[in-house]
């Protein structure tokens, strides 16, 4: 991925959301998010601040493509699969047998994978 809107649309997709449900949530556009994602119009400072926080990446790592090392700590692969999981299927993590249940599912399959 080359370009902010090839990121953009990488992240939405991977949140299996549409143009259309996507600029609903950032207040703007269905236009203009297609616009931002096929490089044609680039967002502001604070859109794309909100843009990285909702996808929960770094404004670095979304505008460049490059993480730089001032990150004070990275996610394991298994924190990463479970955020994943967790906004993909809506999972409420406030519930700890909730939490320890994904836990145990991620350790069976990293188990397993190995």
């Amino acid at each position: 991925m080359h370009t902010f809107g090839e990121r953009l649309a990488y992240l939405r997709y991977r949140k299996d959301m549409s143009q259309e449900e996507f600029a609903k949530r950032l207040n703007i556009g269905k236009s203009t998010l297609g616009m931002y994602e096929t490089n044609k119009r680039e967002p502001g400072h604070e859109m794309t601040a909100q843009i990285a926080a909702y996808f929960e990446v770094s404004v670095d790592w979304l505008t460049t493509g490059k993480e730089f090392k001032h990150r004070p700590m990275s996610a394991t692969r298994e924190e990463m699969i479970i955020k994943d999981l967790v906004a993909r299927y809506s999972i409420n993590l406030s519930n700890p047998r909730t939490r320890e249940k994904l836990e145990k599912i991620i350790q069976l399959v990293f188990d397993d994978s190995q």
